[in-house]
C-alpha cells in the first residue's frame, strides 16, 4: 500500500505535514559529499506517541522514515537516501528533569547544548561537551553518534554521558533501558551500571530505532580552575608527556589543536557561521596566528574539588611538573604569542563551540575522524600529510583535534579538510582526496568507528563477520527496513 500525505495528516495535522519543493530543498542535501536526494515528505512529531504512530504506518506502507533533529550532523546521516519521510523531532525540546542529587538530566531529541549548558548553569551545574559541536545541536544525537566529550569523567565507563534511554524500536514499540526499563526513575544513582546495552544504538543513525529520551550525566560547576600549556614542534614530541599525564590521571579536560585550528579558534575576524557550509571569509588575523604559534598545543585543565580545592590543585599542579620536568618539557601558564588563552579555553571548556570559527576558511569541513592508539598517532598524520602532499593540498590547511579517550587508552583523532563548496573543481579535489586519505589511514590501522557514507563500504569489507551478525540484527529489528535505509551496511 503506497503512503498518502492523508495517512500523515490524521497523525500529525496539515501544519506539521510539508510536502512543497523549497521544504524538501532543504532536508536533500548537507554540506557533506553525500549525494543529494529529495523526501517525499517532512513531518514534525512533537511526542513519543507521534513517532510510534508514523513508525507504524510506515511499517504498514513500507515507507522510509529518516529521523532529524537539529540538522547539524556534517556527515550526511540524516538525508533520505531512498526519499520517504523525514521525522523532525526539533519541536520534542523539552529538558524533563535536572536531577541535582544524582547529578543527572533527561533530555528530548530537539534540546540542544546551548539549550541545556544554560539550563544547568543556571542551577550550578554543567554537562561536558564534545569539543567542536555547534551549540544547536542535539544533545541526544550528538551523544548518539559518540561524538566525543572533552574528558572522560570515568576511566571505567570512558567518555560516554549517556545514562537510561527511551527509544522507539522499528516495529513502533516503545522501549526503555537502564534502570528506567525496570521500574526504577531514570538516572538513578546507579548512573550507566545495568546499561550498556543502549551502545548497540549508538553510531547506527537512527537505522535500528528512534531515540525519544535520553538520560546523561552532569557535574557541578568548579569554579577553581588552572589551565595549563605544554607545546611541540612535532605530534610525535607529545605523545609520551600526553602519555603521563593521562596516566597519572592529572587534570580533568586534556587535549591537543595542531597551529591551523588554534589559529581558527583565535581569529577576531571570523564569527561561527549561523549555518554549514557556509562562504568563505578571509581573515588576516587567522593568516597571522597561523604563522606565530607553535605546531602543536596540549591544554590541561585542573579543577580544584568542592572542599579544599586549592590543595586538590597544588597536589596536581606538582604532579604536572614533575611529569614534565622529567621529560624536559616546558610547562607554561600562557603561550607567549597569544594574550589572555587560558580565559579563552576555559569559556571554550564549558562553550566549544568556537572552533567552529574554522568553517570561515574556505566554507566547507570535511573531518577525517577515527580512533587510534596513543603511540600511533604521529604516524598516522604522516601517513595523511602524504596523501596530501601527494596531491597538491597544503599540508598547513590541516586542521587538527586529538583528544585522549578512557584516561589514554586510546585517543580520537579530528583532522580536516577545507573547500569551497562552489568551486566544483577544489570540491572534486578535495573529494578525493578525502577518498583517498581515508583508505590509507584505514590501511595503516586507523579505526573508524563512525561509518559515515563512503566510510561503510570501507569499514564493514575489512569486518565480514561483523558485517554479517550487524545485518541479521537489522532484519530482526527491523523486517521491513523502513528505518533510515541505505546507512551503514544496510
Amino acid at each position: 500500500m503506497a503512503l498518502e500525505k492523508k495517512q500523515l495528516v490524521d497523525i500529525f495535522g496539515a501544519q506539521r505535514v510539508l510536502d512543497d519543493v523549497k521544504t524538501l530543498e532543504q532536508y536533500a542535501q548537507d554540506q557533506s559529499f553525500a549525494p543529494r536526494r529529495m523526501p517525499d515528505f517532512v513531518v514534525f512529531a512533537e511526542s513519543a506517541e507521534e513517532v510510534q504512530q508514523v513508525v507504524k504506518l510506515a511499517n504498514e506502507t513500507v515507507t522510509p522514515v529518516i529521523p532529524y533533529s537539529s540538522g547539524l550532523n556534517f556527515n550526511g546521516a540524516a538525508l533520505p537516501d531512498h526519499g520517504g519521510i523525514i521525522l523532525n523531532l526539533s519541536r520534542m525540546d523539552k529538558i524533563l528533569q535536572i536531577d541535582e542529587e544524582n547529578w543527572s538530566a533527561m533530555v528530548e531529541p530537539g534540546v540542544t547544548f546551548e539549550q541545556l549548558q544554560a539550563a544547568l548553569m543556571k542551577k550550578g551545574f554543567r554537562m561536558m561537551i564534545p569539543f567542536g559541536a555547534a551549540p544547536k545541536r542535539s544533545v541526544l544525537s550528538s551523544l548518539l553518534e559518540r561524538d566525543p566529550v572533552m574528558a572522560a569523567p570515568s576511566f571505567e565507563y570512558g567518555n560516554f554521558l549517556i545514562m537510561d534511554t527511551e527509544l522507539v524500536l522499528p516495529d513502533g514499540e516503545l522501549f526503555r533501558t537502564g534502570i528506567w526499563c525496570t521500574g526504577g526513575k531514570p538516572g538513578g544513582p546507579m548512573g550507566p551500571v545495568r546499561n550498556v546495552i543502549f551502545r548497540l544504538w549508538t553510531g547506527a543513525q537512527g537505522t535500528l530505532g528512534i531515540m525519544t529520551k535520553m538520560g546523561v550525566q552532569i557535574n557541578p560547576i568548579v569554579k577553581e580552575r588552572k589551565i595549563f600549556f605544554l607545546s611541540f614542534n612535532e605530534l610525535a614530541d607529545a605523545i609520551e608527556p600526553l602519555k603521563r599525564i593521562q596516566r597519572r590521571e592529572i587534570g580533568m579536560e586534556c587535549f591537543l589543536l595542531n597551529r591551523f585550528n588554534l589559529a581558527a579558534l583565535l581569529s577576531e575576524d571570523w564569527k561561527v557561521p549561523e549555518s554549514f557550509p557556509t562562504n568563505p571569509k578571509p581573515s588576516e588575523s587567522f593568516e597571522h596566528f597561523k604563522t606565530i604559534l607553535p605546531p602543536w598545543v596540549l591544554a590541561v585543565c585542573i579543577n580544584g574539588a568542592s572542599r579544599h580545592p586549592e590543595e586538590k590543585i597544588a597536589y596536581e599542579v606538582k604532579a604536572l611538573k614533575e611529569v614534565c620536568y622529567g621529560l624536559n618539557v616546558e610547562l607554561k601558564e600562557s603561550i607567549p604569542q597569544v594574550s589572555g588563552l587560558d580565559r579563552l579555553l576555559l569559556h571554550e571548556i564549558l562553550h566549544p563551540w568556537g572552533i567552529l570559527k574554522k568553517f570561515n576558511h574556505r566554507g566547507s569541513v570535511h573531518g577525517l575522524t577515527f580512533k587510534s592508539s596513543l603511540a600511533c598517532i604521529a604516524e598516522l598524520e604522516a601517513v595523511l600529510k602524504g596523501a596530501c602532499s601527494a596531491r597538491g593540498y597544503s599540508t598547513s590547511s590541516i586542521g587538527g583535534y586529538i583528544v585522549p579517550l578512557e584516561r589514554g587508552r586510546a585517543v580520537h583523532c579530528e583532522f580536516d579538510l577545507h573547500c569551497d563548496v562552489n568551486n566544483e573543481q577544489e570540491t572534486a579535489k578535495v573529494k578525493d582526496l578525502w577518498l583517498t586519505a581515508s583508505a590509507d589511514l584505514m590501511n595503516q590501522g586507523a579505526y573508524f568507528d563512525r561509518p559515515y557514507g563512503p566510510w561503510a563500504d570501507m569499514v564493514y569489507q575489512r569486518a565480514g563477520h561483523y558485517t554479517t551478525k550487524l545485518k541479521e540484527i537489522k532484519k530482526a529489528l527491523d523486517p521491513q527496513g523502513i528505518l533510515n535505509p541505505g546507512k551503514l551496511c544496510f
